[in-house]
């Protein structure tokens, strides 16, 4: 029997690595739903914020270079119009079109319009990826609230099928989508995890690690600030694009303060397959985040058997009862203080038994069954 087709629109796909999440969220969605599913997926020939198309990837053909079950089609970015996006998906004929986000102009807004008006068929499965969440939102609302209102109106909120990645970002879509169809099911995060490894560890400090995209929603500063309270001696790798060119600069005038106990090495972006053995090198992963759909690279650290010092804005929640982390309120910047200095006091077996529960905590995650059946019912 022919396998159903799904086409994902997604912005960004592998091998870019510089939007964050999305990326991987899609990419393990594809290769999870490729057994039971034809998948192709239409997106852009150049990474988040880049201006080189990638290298070595043909566009405007449908290729496999991913893997032999998943079609991938790059269109020039710098050549993009409405008039490729109908074409392309046209000739798919998909019988569900998968989009990510809720405000890119091309990959979501146009492909809603073209359903709308008659122009697409397939049922249409929508995941807002956290793009409903106040911190969000506050992002260039000027853009986004007007579009929301528009959705509304013209009642397409009841044309589509909602992907909602939890409970929270369900009651997010019903606040400003009454009446929607969602069904939750997980964010389908990387399953290829390593064996555990420890690294060293002594008394007195501690090696941290921040992977994230340099925006104020991401809250290094925060963490800068925090630091500026701690007695021990404190390694900060700082891992990610530089976005806000601003908020970059007030982070390093905010580092040239800190004391010499506190050192900070800006590492610039990582490709994702390049995290797993930096992460394994530092004690602790740092996100105090204002908001957060999944978080990649707070899994990714799970993954590598490394405790996690986060916001309670995630869901990720009641970790330390876990001893995988901490989630802390961000009105409470004490409490990071105070888990700072207890991590750097840690011994090594001390360390070992939390890195090796931050793993167990991941290992149990992707072990789910339930996981993948979620994403069945999505497109059932």
């Amino acid at each position: 029997m022919e396998k159903k087709k799904i086409l994902v629109l997604v912005d960004w796909f592998a091998p870019g690595y510089k939007a964050g999440g999305p990326i991987q969220s899609c990419v393990n969605f594809a290769f999870t739903m490729k057994n039971e599913f034809a998948i192709h997926v239409l997106t852009t020939d150049t990474d988040h914020g880049e201006q080189q198309p990638y290298a070595g990837i043909p566009t405007g053909q449908w290729i496999t270079n991913l893997h032999p079950d998943i079609h991938v089609l790059y269109l020039e970015k710098s050549r993009l119009g409405p008039a490729h996006i109908k074409k392309r998906i046209k000739e798919v004929h998909a019988d569900y079109v998968y989009l990510n986000h809720l405000f890119s102009p091309l990959f979501v807004v146009y492909p809603l319009w073209l359903k709308y008006t008659g122009r697409m068929k397939g049922e249409i499965v929508i995941c807002p990826r956290g793009a409903l969440y106040e911190s969000a939102l506050s992002v260039k609302p000027w853009k986004k609230t007007p579009f929301l209102k528009m959705f509304r109106w013209i009642g397409l909120h009841k044309r589509v099928l909602f992907h909602a990645t939890n409970e929270r970002e369900k009651k997010a879509i019903q606040h400003y989508f009454p009446g929607s169809r969602i069904l939750i099911a997980d964010n389908l995060p990387n399953a290829n995890q390593p064996v555990f490894r420890s690294c060293p560890k002594e008394k007195g400090s501690v090696k941290c690690i921040f992977i994230a995209r340099i925006v104020p929603i991401k809250n290094l500063l925060y963490f800068l600030n925090v630091l500026q309270n701690i007695s021990s001696e404190v390694e900060l790798s700082v891992i990610g694009p530089v976005e806000d060119k601003g908020y970059w600069s007030e982070c390093q005038q905010k580092i040239a303060q800190l004391g010499p106990n506190i050192k900070v090495n800006y590492m610039g972006p990582r490709r994702n397959d390049e995290l797993m053995p930096i992460l394994q090198q530092h004690h602790l992963f740092i996100l105090p985040t204002t908001g957060e759909n999944f978080g990649h690279s707070i899994f990714e650290a799970l993954l590598a058997g490394r405790p996690i010092l986060i916001s309670d804005q995630t869901p990720w929640l009641g970790l330390t009862a876990k001893k995988a982390g901490w989630d802390l309120p961000l009105q409470y910047m004490p409490a990071f203080t105070k888990v700072i200095e207890e991590v750097s006091q840690w011994d090594q077996s001390r360390f070992d038994e939390w890195s090796q529960a931050a793993w167990s905590y991941a290992h149990d995650f992707i072990s789910n069954p339930e996981l993948q059946s979620q994403y069945l019912k999505l497109f059932a």
